[in-house]
């Protein structure tokens, strides 16, 4: 996820678009539940299903901080190094008030479905 290449591109456009559909289904299934969510567009750091306010999230940052990610500088950008993937992996973040068991009990959901 390093490089410039348009292959490495179209993999990381690729990864965003997926994202942005599994968040879309994250957030749907959380407010079915009647809880608040939302996920950041990675792009902008924007709120993309509520209205933003005057900040945008960091997610670099935020995995810095909050998962304790070592991150470098890359020319114009930062990237994280997780500890079990490296560089390969597109930071994204997701929000919500419902509950943490409820949070599990979705994303088990979302993944069992996906391996019908």
């Amino acid at each position: 996820m390093l490089s410039y290449q348009a292959e490495t591109q179209a993999e990381k456009d690729a990864k965003l678009h997926m994202f942005y559909r599994w968040g879309a289904e994250l957030v749907s299934r959380l407010c079915e539940k009647g809880y608040w969510a939302d996920i950041t567009d990675p792009m902008s750091g924007l709120a993309l299903f509520t209205n933003c306010g005057p900040s945008l999230y960091p997610d670099v940052e935020g995995a810095e901080v909050l998962l304790r990610y070592a991150p470098f500088n890359l020319g114009n950008c930062f990237v994280l190094s997780h500890p079990h993937w490296g560089t390969h992996v597109y930071p994204a973040t997701a929000f919500t008030l419902a509950p943490i068991e409820t949070v599990r009990q979705v994303l088990s959901s979302m993944q069992q479905d996906c391996h019908q």
